[in-house]
């Protein structure tokens, strides 16, 4: 990662504007874009790439919803053969394709010229190649060369910014200087929201379904596992159905999403029949969802004595967006025995909840790195805290070692994430000795 600051009192971390670009090329040795192409193995020849200078559209042709519509160009192309369209750190976008879907991508540049015929770029102009914004590659070190370029321009007008800002004053810290390349998806619509429901209905759904768990941990002791949440994975459901297409990028076609998930996930539970979802676990669920005819079938294949031992996690967002809903599911639930943790607080939120007040059983807070600093900038954080009551809080997203720290340091005991299911894996299992 690569850091400018005008911070003058320190000189032995500082890298000048000259030496950034110098040494540019050690950040991304290994792009997401390279790293495409290696996989291609042998087949590399049987692709090709097309270079689209989107940068050079105006301002108001650059914005997420006209990029989505070009994106979306080249849909049919993807289905059909395969491909992949990148992002470059200074908006330009390259599309590798299978050379046998040539006239396909002729066809998808005519619908760009069209698409943008008011761009000042395009005005008078048939040929996109002769004005530069169209260019083909074949994928070797030319095409690298394109990429490099790329990311070289981005971060000189990147440092450039960041002089300009800092000689008015407006930069006290470090800023950083990140060059990525990434792949581009497609939004979900309705009409791919339809085909993602219709599909969920006969999909296995076993393979989908994750663990993770939320465990107690204090100093440097091993966690102890509390609960473990029952979730669907995101980011493999969209590779088994939509693999182009980010599931989460409208949230409200997202809610209706995941309403079908947590059918789905309920009926899971429900029939699992090898004992080990009987207790102990947590559901993340809509509150539309617990009101459902779907979990009253869940419910009544739930023993009446291990309800307790089952929490039901809400997201924060989906309480407000109708809390008179949420008071009734939450009663309901409560009432049949179930456990109420509300999920999805940021450090920064915490100050607007009181966990009493809306009846809930446990607070879910999510770890970010810039954890302290927001803390460090409210001094009645800890009045916030002790509100929410210390031992209701469970830490999530924990993802490193000081995470633990700082929850340890405010009183926090339970633990969520990557680094507490590493602790787990590592722990040995035990010998169970018996008496005889």
């Amino acid at each position: 990662m690569f850091f400018f600051s005008k911070n003058t009192k320190s000189k032995e971390n500082k890298l000048q504007p000259q030496e950034l670009m110098s040494n540019y090329k050690e950040y991304k040795k290994d792009i997401l874009i390279n790293e495409y192409i290696k996989n291609l193995g042998d087949n590399k020849a049987a692709y090709k790439a097309l270079y689209l200078n989107t940068s050079k559209l105006s301002e108001a042709n650059q914005r997420t919803l006209s990029r989505q519509r070009l994106i979306e160009t080249f849909e049919n192309v993807f289905q059909k053969y395969k491909g992949e369209i990148f992002g470059l750190p200074n908006e330009d976008m390259i599309v590798i394709y299978d050379k046998t879907a040539e006239e396909e991508i002729m066809a998808c540049l005519i619908k760009i010229r069209y698409m943008f015929h008011d761009d000042p770029l395009f005005k008078n102009v048939v040929d996109l190649e002769q004005i530069g914004f169209a260019k083909y590659y074949e994928l070797n070190n030319e095409l690298q060369e394109a990429i490099q370029q790329a990311i070289k321009t981005a971060m000189a007008q990147n440092i450039q910014s960041s002089i300009a800002q800092t000689s008015k004053g407006r930069f006290n810290e470090w800023k950083v200087i990140e060059p990525t390349v990434k792949k581009l998806r497609r939004q979900l619509t309705p009409s791919l929201l339809g085909r993602v429901q219709k599909a969920l209905s006969m999909t296995d759904f076993s393979s989908l379904i994750r663990r993770q768990s939320v465990c107690v941990v204090i100093g440097k002791s091993m966690p102890q596992v509390l609960f473990d949440e029952v979730y669907v994975s995101i980011a493999d459901l969209r590779d088994m159905l939509l693999p182009d297409v980010d599931l989460t990028a409208n949230p409200w076609l997202f809610w209706d999403l995941a309403g079908t998930l947590d059918k789905r996930v309920l009926a899971h539970v429900a029939q699992h029949d090898d004992g080990a979802l009987v207790n102990n676990f947590s559901l993340n669920l809509n509150v539309s969802s617990i009101l459902s005819d779907e979990f009253m079938s869940f419910d009544d294949n739930i023993n009446t004595s291990m309800r307790n031992s089952i929490v039901l996690e809400v997201q924060l967002v989906d309480i407000f967006n109708d809390i008179k809903a949420y008071m009734l599911a939450k009663t309901f639930a409560q009432y049949r025995g179930y456990k109420i943790c509300i999920d999805g607080i940021t450090v920064d939120k915490l100050k607007y909840i009181n966990r009493t007040n809306l009846g809930a059983d446990l607070l879910k807070i999510i770890w970010h790195p810039s954890f302290m600093d927001i803390i460090n900038a409210d001094k009645h954080f800890t009045d916030y805290v002790n509100r929410a009551e210390r031992a209701k809080m469970i830490l999530c997203r924990v993802d490193d070692p000081a995470a633990v720290e700082v929850g340890n340091s405010l009183g926090i005991n339970l633990y969520q994430g990557r680094y507490i299911q590493k602790l787990l894996s590592s722990m040995q299992d035990k010998t169970i000795y018996t008496i005889r």
